[in-house]
């Protein structure tokens, strides 16, 4: 099984938090992940068959674009929300 790592700022806690998901492309691991512990994080990363414009996914350190991205039985995958802001 993969293993996710999700911050914090997407799963409402204080710390990042890890899950093991089996799916073998990016997709699958976030739907079974919604299956598993409800949609709130599939909602985050994905609306209208995409990935969101300021998410980005990685695959053992490899961004990836699309959510037909293969993922390894071993795989990390991290859920890295875009941030901004300053002066």
């Amino acid at each position: 099984m993969a293993t996710i790592k999700l911050p914090a700022a997407l799963v409402g806690g204080s710390a990042t938090s890890k899950v093991e998901i089996a799916g073998e492309t990016v997709a699958e691991l976030f739907d079974n992940h919604a299956a598993e512990h409800g949609d709130e994080l599939r909602d985050s990363v994905i609306e209208d068959g995409e990935i969101k414009e300021f998410i980005n996914v990685y695959v053992d350190g490899t961004p990836v674009d699309g959510l037909d991205a293969e993922v390894p039985d071993d795989a990390q995958v991290r859920v890295i929300p875009a941030a901004s802001g300053g002066r």
